[in-house]
């Protein structure tokens, strides 16, 4: 699989990911976003959880039931959101699609990319709300 990942912003409050990814392998694949990996607040705070304020994507699979899923990691990771073909959603008006916080969650973001057909592709645009 080819993963390009590029983390286009990390502010304060938001941070904003492209991601483009492509079965070359036969193998299904994923791609983690960790909390810890982004930027402190302007007090020094460490951001502990994900909400996914908007969301883009165009999926190019072979079999539908292979998508690209977006899950909050947690002792058993909880589904945010399903994605096939291309669409948006934009849950900025209710305050972002908040983690559940399940038990054992980290407040991390884990993207899977299910196909497992050659040269099919996706491309995923997230805008991420911090919290600390």
């Amino acid at each position: 699989m080819t993963q390009v990942i590029n983390k286009q912003f990390d502010g304060g409050r938001k941070a904003i990911f492209v991601m483009n990814f492509k079965i070359a392998s036969t193998t299904a694949e994923s791609y983690e976003i960790a909390c810890a990996a982004l930027n402190n607040s302007a007090a020094g705070d460490a951001c502990s959880s994900l909400v996914i304020n908007k969301v883009w994507w165009s999926v190019n699979n072979t079999a539908v039931t292979k998508p690209l899923s977006i899950y909050w990691e947690a002792t058993s990771d909880d589904l945010a959101i399903t994605c096939n073909y291309a669409d948006s959603k934009d849950f900025s008006s209710i305050g972002g699609l908040l983690n559940p916080e399940s038990s054992g969650y980290s407040g991390d973001i884990k993207v899977e990319f299910e196909s497992v057909t050659n040269d099919d592709t996706a491309t995923l645009v997230l805008e991420l709300l911090k919290s600390y």
